[in-house]
């Protein structure tokens, strides 16, 4: 039975699994922002962090010698966490769903942190 190391999986799966979920998380936000009840303010704001997770999703895909460009992700989770806290709600519901967004995604930028495989100089 051999050690798990920091990149506990097999070589080909790691960064699709961690794109397929940052883009999962990006459209359940921005698909909310149609769903739920917002004001204009929160339903733009859901619809910008959106289309930034999953920016910030595909540039980190694209450049895996720099995993540091995920943690944009984490300044995210913290705006969007700032945001339903302070901006103005149609309702509870929605707050805590934007809420529970942001530590989805906090969770899921720790996760990933250097677990994508990084291309070799050259």
């Amino acid at each position: 039975m051999g050690t798990v190391g920091p990149n506990p999986l097999p070589e080909g799966g790691k960064p699709m699994v961690a794109l397929s979920l940052y883009l999962g998380l990006a459209t359940w936000l921005f698909v909310s922002a149609y769903l739920l009840p917002h004001s204009e303010a929160t339903g733009w704001n859901s619809l910008v962090v959106a289309v930034l997770i999953a920016a910030v999703a595909f540039i980190s895909f694209a450049a895996p010698g720099k995993p540091g460009l995920r943690f944009g992700n984490a300044l995210l989770a913290v705006w969007l966490l700032i945001a339903a806290i302070l901006m103005p709600h149609v309702s509870l519901g929605t707050m805590l769903h934007d809420i529970v967004v942001a530590m989805l995604l906090s969770a899921l930028v720790i996760f990933t942190s250097g677990r994508w495989p990084r291309r070799a100089p050259g």
